[in-house]
């Protein structure tokens, strides 16, 4: 399923992917989005996830070390504290991180 663009100013540098993952949880490759929309469109997702109260994970695909971003999404006050962010980079030179929401 393609990236929604309501909202984004259309569908331009909109070019990354979204499918259902083998557990159910979502798999989001943003490597080709434009750089600018990356973490936007990945907040916006996980503020959703949030207030629908889903439990699946994330998996985000990057081409690059997502270090950043996971700094980003604890430090965030709507994230901070409610995420575990693991991150590995796989054979064929992508970076695959793990977003799950954390529950008491």
């Amino acid at each position: 399923m393609a990236l929604p663009t309501a909202g984004l100013g259309g569908s331009e540098g909109l070019r990354g992917s979204l499918t259902a993952g083998p557990g159910g949880g979502l798999l989001v490759d943003l490597r080709g989005l434009s750089p600018s929309l990356r973490r936007p469109v990945v907040f916006a997702l996980l503020d959703q996830l949030v207030r629908l109260e889903c439990r699946e994970g994330l998996v985000l695909v990057f081409d690059h070390e997502p270090a950043g971003f996971g700094y980003q999404l604890q430090m965030r006050k709507e994230s901070r504290g409610l995420f575990d962010f693991h991150y590995d980079q796989r054979l064929d030179g992508a970076w695959v991180a793990l977003v799950r929401r954390r529950w008491s």
